[in-house]
This record gives structure tokens, C-alpha cells and sequence, in this order.
């Protein structure tokens, strides 16, 4: 229960940051009101001291620096600065606190009956990361079925398609590589600690549609139909996705992406709702995957 509290607490005074500086006076009694409304108020004090723990624990878990302005006498969230993978954390958090509430919420959520195994690696990968952990487990490619003994040293979970994966330097070799925590068995975290690795996360997966970047980045045009084109554009595939032109008989955007299996495999699922324009390698890539597909149903 008590760390029900603590998490509780920090998304409280995040979501009110990021939307109304506040002077700890304010955050004193939203918090207060909050967690006695949740039956979670008894025999805990909210003071100062609290807030400055909780200030450093925010930044460590989320990345979320509470700034102070000294003239409006108010703390606040720069939103310019987050890291929008830290509004998926807390969106993610948030949704799952709201299913531990119980029965009570039961009718009002209705989740998909799957999820990708592996899940229940996710604290024991994250604890090694954050303190140079090295780890070996067993790992099984799908495609082949082969089996080998890995050993590495951690340096991120990724999230790719509903699936979790964890980003490591192998010690075989030396370099990054990707495994999947559905693939992934018998884990062990070791004593062996390493030095943190320097890797951009962020710049080797810019321009990833998942979670492989082994082609090379190009300049992608899509046209989908109008009806699909909306939900494009209120769901965009990248980033980098622009509005080159939107009528009422399409949407035409433009993606820098590397165009690798998993953007392919999305592009289908569009069926005729989208028709790729460039490059033309992605075009006719997709057009024998169709002629494959057409032989099948013969």
C-alpha cells in the first residue's frame, strides 16, 4: 500500500504541474484531498521534506525535472523539454493503477484478452540497468528456433508493436542488439557490474517504424483514401509524418523512416485504403508481397 501512495503522489503533482504552477501550498492540499478521497490519507504527512523527496524520486523514475520560479514563487514542468516517451510512462502507470482499483472499475474498462509474454521481466531488466548490472539468460530465435546462451551488458527497454524489447551490448562481440522479452528465458542478473554504455537511443531509433533499422532511411509517400487518411492523421505512423496534401479523395503524406519488414507488414494492413507513391523499391516491395498473398487464396 505504501507505494501505492508514493506513485499515486508523484503522478498527482505531475499531471498538475505540467498544466498550473503551483506553490506547495496548493500541491499540500491537492495531494491531500486526493488520497483521502482514495481512503489512502491516514497516518501520512504530505510536508516539505516530503515534496523535495519527491522532486528527486520524479526526475530519477519519469525524467521529469519540477522547476522553482523564485519571482512567481510557484514550481512547474517545462513540457517544451519532456520527452514524450515519458507521457507514455505515466499514461501507462496511470491506466495501470486504475485497474488495481478492483471490481469497481471492472465494467468500465474492457481490455483485449492477449498480451505479450514476457512481461513480468520488466522490473528485473530495469533494476540491472539502473545499476550496471550485467545479465544472461537463454534466448530462442523464432525463426529458425535456435537456442543460445546470451550474456550482456543492459542499456534500455524499448516498447515496438505491443511487445517489449531490451536493448544490451552482447559480450560476444561488443555490439547492440535487440531481444525480445517473449524470446527471452531463464534470467539471471549478475554481480558483475559494468561501466554505463553510450548509446543515443533516440537517434539510432529516429527513424524507425519498431524496433529494426537495417535498411537504410528514406523518403516515403503514401496516399490513403480519405476515410483512412483521418484516422492517419489523428494516429500518425512516425514522427515524422507531413500533410503533403489532404482533399477529399485522399491524403498524401510524407515519412522519413527506414522502410524494413515491420512497415511493410503495417502498409498491408491498410489493404486498399493506401497506395505507396516512393520509393519505388518500398513499392514494388509490397507488390510482391501482395501477388504472394493472391497466390495463397488461388
Amino acid at each position: 500500500m505504501a507505494k501505492v501512495i508514493f506513485y499515486k503522489r508523484y503522478l498527482y503533482i505531475v499531471d498538475r504541474l505540467k498544466s498550473v504552477p503551483s506553490n506547495f501550498q496548493d500541491l499540500h492540499k491537492l495531494v491531500m484531498t486526493k488520497l483521502e478521497n482514495e481512503d489512502l490519507s491516514a497516518n501520512f504527512e504530505f510536508s516539505a521534506r516530503t515534496f523535495d523527496r519527491d522532486k528527486k524520486d520524479i526526475l530519477d523514475l519519469f525524467g521529469i525535472l519540477i522547476q522553482y520560479n523564485r519571482k512567481d514563487k510557484v514550481y512547474y514542468i517545462d513540457e517544451d523539454v519532456e520527452d514524450p516517451s515519458v507521457s507514455r510512462m505515466i499514461e501507462a502507470f496511470s491506466i495501470h493503477q486504475a485497474l488495481k482499483e478492483g471490481n469497481k472499475i471492472a465494467p468500465s474498462i474492457h481490455l483485449e484478452n492477449r498480451k505479450s509474454s514476457g512481461t513480468a521481466l520488466i522490473n528485473g531488466i530495469l533494476y540491472a540497468i539502473q545499476n550496471n548490472f550485467q545479465i544472461a539468460f537463454t534466448h530462442t530465435k523464432f525463426w529458425n528456433m535456435e537456442i543460445t546462451q546470451r550474456t550482456v551488458k543492459p542499456i534500455a527497454i524499448k516498447e515496438s508493436q505491443h511487445r517489449w524489447y531490451l536493448i544490451a551490448q552482447d559480450n560476444k562481440n561488443g555490439s547492440i542488439k535487440n531481444f525480445g522479452f517473449d524470446r527471452i528465458a531463464d534470467l539471471k542478473i549478475s554481480a558483475d557490474k559494468f561501466k554505463p554504455i553510450v548509446f543515443d537511443m533516440d537517434k539510432k531509433y529516429q527513424h524507425a517504424f519498431g524496433i529494426e533499422t537495417y535498411e537504410p532511411v528514406q523518403r516515403i509517400v503514401l496516399s490513403f483514401t480519405w476515410q483512412q487518411g483521418n484516422y492517419t492523421k489523428s494516429f500518425p505512423l512516425h514522427s515524422s509524418q507531413k500533410v503533403l496534401q489532404d482533399t477529399e479523395e485522399e491524403l498524401l503524406i510524407e515519412l522519413y523512416m527506414h522502410p524494413t519488414n515491420d512497415f511493410i507488414m503495417e502498409l498491408l494492413k491498410y489493404g486498399d485504403q493506401v497506395e505507396v507513391y516512393e520509393p519505388s523499391t518500398l513499392r514494388k516491395a509490397v507488390k510482391i508481397r501482395i501477388e504472394e498473398m493472391i497466390k495463397i487464396y488461388k
